[in-house]
C-alpha cells in the first residue's frame, strides 16, 4: 500500500434553504505539489448532508486507480457516517439502530464501494477557519449552488443571519452555546460554556452575544429550532415588558435578565425569526450545534 499515489482531498457542501438548491466542491492536492484538481457540482433540490457526501464521493470516484487519501472535511455527518455508522448500517441491511431506513442510502452505497478501492484517512476541521483549502472548498460549493438558475435574491439579503446552537446536561445543569453569524459570504463563530443554567437560557445567551458582536446596525434574522426562543421573540416579549416582566399568573418571567436584554436590543435591531426543521436543519444550524458540543467537551476535559 505504500506505493499508492498520495492525495489530500478537501470537501464541502452547501445548501440554502435546506432542503433546497445545493452545491458541492472537492479539491484534490497531489503529494508532489505539482497538481491541484478542482471539482464542483450543483443540484436544484437536495440537502446539505447529501452535498457533503456527494463532494467526497465525486472526489474518490474521479480517480482511476486506488490511492492513499487523506480526506479533510468540516462535516460531522460525513465524518461520523464513515467512522461510526457505515459498517453498522451495512450489517443491519441499511437500517439505523432504531430500525429506520438510512437516509441518503443511494450515495452511501456508492461511497462504501469507493472505500474498498482506496486507503483512506479522515480528518475533521472546523468550518470557516483559517485553512486556505477548506475556505476554497467552501467558496466553490457556495458558487456552485448560486450558479443554479432557480436561485433568487432573498428579501433579507442585507440581514445578518444568526444560527444559535446549544447543548445541556440535566444531570449537572451545565452546558455550552455557539452561534454562527453570516452576512453575505462572511461568517463568524462565537461560543462559550456555562454552569448552573438551562437549555432555554443558553439559547438566549447565544442570540444576545451574537447581536452584541455586530459592529453596525443591520436587520437580524434568527434561525432556531427552539420553540421557547421563537415564541418569546414573536409573542411573549412585549406582553412581558408591559406587565413589568411578570407572567399572566403574576410570577416573575424565567430568564428575566436575558429577556430584558433582548428587549433592549430589539429596540435597536429589527429582528425576525425563522423556524429550523429538526429533520433537515440548515448547515449553519447543524454547525452551531456541533460547535456547542465541542465547547462542552473541551470544558469537561479541562
Amino acid at each position: 500500500m505504500g506505493d499508492l499515489t498520495r492525495i489530500t482531498i478537501y470537501t464541502d457542501g452547501s445548501c440554502s434553504p435546506n432542503p433546497g438548491p445545493g452545491g458541492w466542491a472537492a479539491l484534490l492536492l497531489f503529494a508532489d505539489g505539482e497538481k491541484v484538481i478542482e471539482l464542483q457540482g450543483a443540484e436544484e433540490d437536495t440537502t446539505n448532508n447529501r452535498m457533503e457526501l456527494q463532494a467526497a464521493l465525486s472526489a474518490m470516484a474521479s480517480l482511476q486507480e486506488g490511492c492513499s487519501l487523506e480526506v479533510i472535511t468540516d462535516s460531522r455527518y460525513l465524518q461520523r457516517g464513515v467512522s461510526d455508522w457505515l459498517e453498522r448500517w451495512k450489517k443491519n441491511q441499511w437500517r439505523t439502530a432504531e430500525g429506520f431506513a438510512v437516509k441518503n442510502r443511494d450515495l452511501w452505497e456508492k461511497f462504501a464501494a469507493e472505500l474498498e478501492r482506496h486507503e483512506v484517512r479522515w480528518k475533521w476541521v472546523k468550518g470557516h477557519g483559517v485553512d486556505q483549502w477548506n475556505i476554497r472548498a467552501d467558496e466553490m460549493a457556495a458558487a456552485a449552488r448560486k450558479s443554479l438558475p432557480v436561485l433568487q435574491a432573498s428579501a433579507d439579503a442585507e440581514a445578518v443571519h444568526l444560527y444559535p446552537g446549544v447543548t445541556w446536561k440535566n444531570s449537572n445543569g451545565c452546558g455550552a452555546w455557539a452561534v454562527v453569524l453570516r452576512y453575505h459570504r462572511h461568517c463568524r463563530i462565537l461560543g462559550g460554556y456555562a454552569a448552573d443554567t438551562t437549555a432555554n437560557q443558553l439559547y438566549l445567551v447565544a442570540v444576545i452575544e451574537g447581536i452584541m458582536a455586530l459592529k453596525r446596525v443591520l436587520p437580524v434574522v434568527v434561525h432556531t429550532r427552539s420553540g421557547y426562543l421563537r415564541d418569546g421573540l414573536q409573542t411573549w416579549l412585549e406582553p412581558w415588558r408591559k406587565r413589568g416582566w411578570q407572567t399572566r399568573e403574576g410570577k416573575e418571567v424565567s430568564n428575566k435578565e436575558q429577556w430584558m436584554e433582548l428587549a433592549r436590543l430589539r429596540q435597536k435591531f429589527a429582528m425576525t425569526v425563522v423556524d429550523v426543521p429538526e429533520q433537515n436543519p440548515s448547515c449553519h444550524s447543524q454547525e452551531a450545534k456541533e460547535l456547542a458540543r465541542e465547547y462542552e467537551e473541551l470544558q469537561s476535559r479541562g
